[in-house]
């Protein structure tokens, strides 16, 4: 299940601020909603409340607190499902010691917020929101007929037994729709395709 909200845990103001807003903008085609927390006490009153299933983004370096026990802390709510790891301090050292503590993956802050979003999208397995608009899509009709197809699940050998065609033209044209969508799988071109309106 993928998370309903991202809360971001971040002393610095400026910084915090604006990746929430950015973050807010990516993540609103997704229904996931942002809020922004200066450390861990107002991160924990955040996830006890509500019904809400949470990915955290942390600073690893929160002032009068130990990096690994903030993790662990983090990682004991039923309510965080995933927890990244962000920082500006040196990502060879410190990754896999957040890796082991429990985090799912470190983001350097050295990093553009459209680094940042895209990682997140890609540990949820969900399709980039910032892609062209759909009057910028141009499908073949071949390629709407695969892509409807596959947005019923159909497999490549079943797509092309349907359409009387060869299962190789069938892979190079899913090929082509994920160039065309600039994503990498499936799941992210038909999330994308639903999004533009292009299939039911």
């Amino acid at each position: 299940m993928t998370p309903s909200a991202l809360l971001i845990i971040d002393d610095h103001p400026v910084y915090r601020d604006a990746l929430c807003e950015k973050l807010s903008q990516d993540f609103r085609p997704h229904q996931i909603a942002v809020t922004g927390v200066s450390d861990l006490t107002e991160a924990e009153n955040v996830l006890q409340k509500g019904g809400k299933d949470w990915l955290a983004l942390l600073d690893l370096k929160l002032p009068n607190s130990d990096p690994i026990e903030n993790i662990q802390t983090l990682k004991k709510h039923d309510k965080l499902r995933n927890l990244i790891v962000i920082s500006g301090l040196d990502e060879d050292i410190w990754e896999v010691n957040c890796i082991k503590a429990g985090a799912d993956i470190f983001i350097s802050k050295n990093n553009t917020s459209q680094f940042i979003y895209k990682k997140i999208c890609d540990l949820l397995h969900i399709a980039y929101a910032d892609d062209l608009p759909q009057s910028k899509v141009t499908l073949t009709k071949r390629q709407t007929e695969i892509l409807q197809l596959m947005a019923k699940g159909d497999s490549n050998k079943f797509i092309a037994d349907y359409l009387l065609i060869s299962e190789q033209t069938v892979k190079i044209h899913v090929a082509a729709i994920f160039r065309i969508f600039n994503v990498s799988n499936r799941t992210q071109a038909v999330y994308k395709a639903r999004s533009l309106g292009l299939v039911a």
